[in-house]
């Protein structure tokens, strides 16, 4: 188990990803927030109270590629996973160049692998 005192940040607006996310996340002792659109993940990552992001690349109001980018002018340091189920390699690289730590086609992991992803940065 990990110290409940790290927060993660779930940035994805599909309503049973984030629970099942979140629920297996908090399983594992993490606090857990969410965000259900990019706008509000970028007001979220300001605050600078997370260990780490789990971020959707296809979101309403700005995309995860937008909220990567102000990530990067905001020269904010929290660590960045990408899950996504874009599997370009475009997609890829662009996220890696935009400072993402990782990069993960959604139905290409399983949930087990998301929090073996997760504990690797927390």
């Amino acid at each position: 188990m990990v110290a409940k005192s790290k927060m993660i940040l779930i940035a994805e607006d599909d309503p049973f990803l984030i629970k099942v996310m979140g629920t297996l996340l908090e399983d594992e002792g993490l606090t857990v927030d969410r965000a259900h659109d990019g706008e509000e993940a970028i007001k979220k990552l300001q605050t600078g109270k997370y260990s780490l992001v789990l971020l959707d690349l296809i979101m309403p109001g700005k995309t995860g590629f937008e909220v990567l980018e102000e990530a990067k002018k905001m020269k904010i340091k929290t660590p960045i996973l990408v899950f996504s189920n874009l599997s370009q390699e475009e997609d890829k690289q662009r996220v890696k160049a935009l400072g993402a730590k990782g990069y993960y086609v959604k139905s290409d992991i399983s949930v087990g692998e998301v929090a073996a992803a997760v504990k690797k940065y927390v």
